[in-house]
């Protein structure tokens, strides 16, 4: 009788053994204990297309569709822009920082990193961003894709956070991809 019984306790502890990390799993999702990290920015229900990639340059771009004054909103996220370029760090050639604009836009020569802002004129993508809010700012992978966009601010403390987000959603992003 005590072999039956050792041969029970064995076959019970291999059961648990199984089971109780399923258990755990289902209970804590279950119960909202774990948070699954999420990105910062608003997530697109449906990702935009670009077509006009031939204007726009290579790789991974995070881009600003100017307003045709610029406020000191726009100019706090035209410094963030230029910011995010140096923040990359070894993957700042992998992402350009793009302006879009449909006039001629003069350099904000008070801007430290204006020089590595592209300005574009593309009534096209103009267009086809206008589904995003106006003053936001938006990532565009290298197949043309926008998925993510991420609101601007007048306080330069606030927008500097924002650009924290854009930066840390823009890591992830560039960590997992294998393209651009």
């Amino acid at each position: 009788m005590s072999s039956l019984t050792r041969s029970q306790r064995t076959l019970l502890i291999v059961i648990a053994v199984f089971a109780l990390p399923v258990i755990g799993a289902w209970l804590t999702l279950k119960t909202h204990w774990y948070q699954p990290a999420t990105n910062k920015g608003v997530l697109l229900e449906q990702p935009l297309t670009l077509s006009q990639l031939e204007v726009l340059p290579e790789g991974w771009r995070v881009a600003y569709r100017m307003p045709d004054e610029c406020s000191q909103q726009c100019k706090n996220t035209l410094y963030v822009l230029g910011q995010l370029d140096v923040a990359l760090g070894k993957d700042s050639d992998r992402v350009t920082p793009v302006v879009l604009s449909p006039h001629t836009v003069s350099k904000q020569r008070e801007l430290p990193h204006w020089q590595d802002i592209v300005a574009i004129q593309s009534p096209e993508i103009i267009n086809a961003v206008k589904v995003i809010p106006s003053d936001h700012v938006f990532i565009i992978d290298p197949q043309g894709h926008v998925m993510l966009h991420y609101p601007t601010y007048a306080d330069h403390e606030t927008m500097v956070l924002e650009g924290k987000n854009i930066l840390a959603d823009l890591r992830k992003m560039l960590k997992l991809s294998r393209i651009g």
